[in-house]
């Protein structure tokens, strides 16, 4: 069964294998599929799950932006939190906070880093 919540991976394509991507370094963003029109106001992102998003280099600035909205003007996203409390902007901000920690990381690390400019935003 397959949970109602937005995994967040990093991946490259495979070269020869049409639509095979794998993943590459570690994402462990997760939150629930209520915060949708919360991550789309405040990022802009049309945010299409289970499918590529992009390259993470231009998908990240969008997720800098939504972090900030969040940090900045939290009562202007309130009514988007989930009316049963499984999705508030607290909660957003942890995973917006936790997709750019893991994104940082990735591009520091000495293997991973020389992936950047051809790694995808997944969202599974």
């Amino acid at each position: 069964m397959r949970l109602m919540s937005y995994d967040i991976a990093f991946k490259v394509k495979v070269k020869g294998l049409e639509d095979t991507y794998v993943r590459v370094g570690e994402c462990n963003a997760n939150i629930t599929w209520n915060v949708r029109e919360m991550i789309v106001k405040s990022t802009g992102l049309e945010w299409k799950n289970e499918q590529n998003n992009g390259l993470c280099k231009d998908v990240i600035p969008y997720i800098v932006n939504g972090y900030e909205e969040l940090t900045k003007y939290p009562e202007k996203y309130k009514r988007y939190e989930a009316k049963n409390g499984w999705g508030t902007v607290q909660g957003c901000k942890r995973f917006f906070r936790q997709i750019l920690d893991d994104w940082g990381d990735f591009c520091n690390d000495s293997w991973t880093s020389k992936l950047v400019d051809v790694t995808y935003f997944w969202i599974e």
